[in-house]
Parts: structure tokens; sequence; C-alpha cells
């Protein structure tokens, strides 16, 4: 009887850890559509401000875990994928099929694009789910237009609309 209760104690606490435990987040690189490679500093420097937002939004990790970017682009070093490259949208997944052979755990990710329109970064981003590569269609942050003097104001726009699938209060 008492082995019952305690082992029914132990499946209620670690129920309650996977419940409340916060989802790991992995950003990666943005992805260059305009093919301009002059532009192609924007793909790292997006990813950066954009996990710099996220921890921003939640410093104590109560809602989600941002992953280290230097993390996520030594795996896609390792594996010579290039965010300027244009299969990068196909072999990003490679990355993040092997995560846990880095010790790393990864819930969802979170990726974008840009490309140039009428002199100006038309910008999409949008969380996905790394089992089977979907976006959440709930909570995406698309069509958000800067001139490139402003383009990493996209970032705040970016982790504000994202964090929402999160931070529920």
């Amino acid at each position: 009887m008492l082995r019952s209760l305690l082992t029914f104690l132990g499946l209620i606490i670690v129920s309650s850890t996977i419940l409340f435990a916060q989802p790991n987040i992995v950003v990666l690189p943005f992805s260059n559509l305009d093919g301009e490679y002059s532009h192609n500093t924007w793909c790292y420097e997006l990813q950066d401000s954009v996990v710099k937002e996220l921890k921003a939004l939640d410093p104590d990790e109560k809602y989600y875990k941002v992953v280290a970017v230097e993390s996520i682009n030594e795996i896609l070093s390792d594996l010579n994928i290039d965010a300027n490259n244009p299969l990068f949208d196909a072999e990003k997944w490679n990355a993040i099929k092997i995560v846990d052979e880095y010790d790393l755990e990864v819930d969802k990710v979170i990726s974008g694009t840009f490309r140039i329109i009428a002199n100006r970064y038309l910008i999409n981003s949008y969380i996905y789910h790394p089992e089977n590569q979907l976006t959440d269609p709930d909570y995406q942050a698309k069509d958000i237009f800067k001139k490139e003097d402003k383009i990493l104001d996209a970032a705040s726009i970016i982790a504000k609309r994202l964090s929402k699938a999160f931070i529920k209060e």
C-alpha cells in the first residue's frame, strides 16, 4: 500500500514536471530569399537580435529557454550548412535532427526569411514544430517591412509576436 502511494506520488511529481517544463527554443539564421550576396550579413544579425529580444521578454526563463546561438551555429558549421546557401531552408532540418548528439533539446524552432521589395526588407518569421517541420498557424510574424537602417527593429516585433505562443497569462 505504501509502495503504491509512493509510486502514485512519484507519477504526480514527474507529470507536473513535464506539464510545466519550459520549451527549449532554437532560433536559426534567417534565409536571404533575395539572393543578393551583400545582404547575407542580415541572416545572422537577425538571428542574434531575435534571440536577444526573446531573452529580454523572459529573462528568468519562466516560460521558455532559448538555446544559445553559438550552440546551434556550431552544429550548422559542423554540417557545413550555411544560411547564405540557397539550399539552407532544406538543409537546416538536418541540424535540428542531430541536436541531441550535442546534448541539446529542441521543442520549437524559430526561423525566418527576408527579401527586398521596393527598397525595403520584407521579413517573415515562424515557429516550427521540429518533429514535422510544420509552422504554428496561430503564431507567426509576417509582412514586416523595414528600411535597411531599421531592419533590426523587426527583431522586437518578431519576438513579441512569437513569444505569445509561450507566454500565456
